[in-house]
């Protein structure tokens, strides 16, 4: 069973690689502050626009997310098992210049599965991270993250998890960084270099009263009760807007920003944080933990999202 579950995490299987040229150099200085922004698809194919985006803004690192860890039903035995899902596909080259930091993203399901088998599956997600890195030729790795929005609950097995994954690394000569919610703010972060404050999906979607659930400053300043946090963090703003519908004041489902389809009884709530806002979020931020370790990162790599954003505003947002 555990060499099946090696096969599994580490199989690839339909991951696209295009000729991506040779090895980048990444930098050798881990704490060079720099623009970064998150790409969040499951393929990844960057058109000409996004291209320029990236030189236009002096972007110089992507945190690609390279797959989830979920749980799937084990028919067999009657249980279910922890898998690798929706890895992405690799459709066009790494842009000379960038660094990529290889992200998964681990459901609660999988944590909670994980428990008491930490170090193994550490090992597998490290391992397939790396694997996947290698093969579509993504430069060099100096950094991986774990994004998983771990409770109390949870905590001792994402620490396990944490300090496997940081232990192993840091023999290769890498970071771990961690992603971090506005509540895990009041626990003691788990074992790593850094972390990445997610300011986006602030507030209640599902509530119809929200104003506006990607980001409103009402929703961060409840969580700002400290100075400062004990590792490092960088700041991710959202630009990105989309509809939530409701049906009798009942969600329903999260729609394109662009669609207008509704029946009786039913509303659309739009969402998209003006810049205004965002910057608004990032003064607040800045003065209660300090300026980003690394720099600002943007959530994400869009062409359909970022044009609501002037080059302006976009450089105001990755601005120290």
């Amino acid at each position: 069973m555990e060499h099946l579950l090696k096969v599994i995490f580490l199989l690839i299987g339909a991951s696209v690689f295009m000729g991506c040229g040779d090895e980048r150099n990444a930098t050798a200085n881990r704490c060079a502050k720099r623009n970064s922004v998150y790409y969040w698809e499951t393929v990844f194919e960057l058109d000409s626009t996004e291209r320029s985006f990236l030189q236009r803004h002096s972007i110089s690192r992507i945190y690609l997310r390279m797959f989830d860890v979920a749980t799937e039903p084990d028919f067999l035995n009657g249980t279910s098992q922890i898998v690798p899902i929706a890895t992405t596909k690799f459709a066009s080259s790494i842009p000379d210049n960038i660094e990529i930091v290889p992200v998964t993203y681990i459901t609660i399901d999988a944590l909670r599965a994980m428990a008491g088998k930490e170090p193994e599956f550490a090992s597998l997600i490290v391992e397939r991270l790396l694997a996947m890195a290698s093969y579509n030729k993504c430069g060099k790795i100096s950094e991986i993250q774990l994004d998983c929005d771990w409770t109390s609950t949870t905590k001792n097995s994402y620490n396990r998890l944490c300090e496997t994954v940081k232990d192993a690394l840091s023999s290769k000569g890498m970071d771990l960084s961690i992603t971090v919610r506005l509540h895990q703010l009041r626990e003691t972060p788990p074992p790593a270099d850094r972390g990445v404050l997610m300011l986006y999906n602030t507030g209640a979607l599902k509530n119809a009263e929200t104003y506006n659930s990607i980001l409103h400053i009402d929703d961060v300043v409840p969580y700002m009760k400290q100075d400062g946090y004990a590792i490092p963090l960088d700041y991710a703003f959202p630009v990105f807007g989309w509809g939530v519908k409701f049906k009798n004041n009942k969600f329903v489902s999260i729609v394109s920003y662009d669609n207008h389809d509704i029946s009786d009884n039913e509303f659309i709530r739009y969402e998209r944080p003006a810049a205004s806002e965002i910057l608004e979020v990032k003064k607040l931020v800045g003065q209660k933990l300090g300026k980003p370790a690394n720099g600002n990162i943007l959530y994400h790599l869009d062409e359909a999202q970022l044009e609501n954003y002037t080059d302006y505003e976009i450089s105001q947002i990755l601005f120290n």
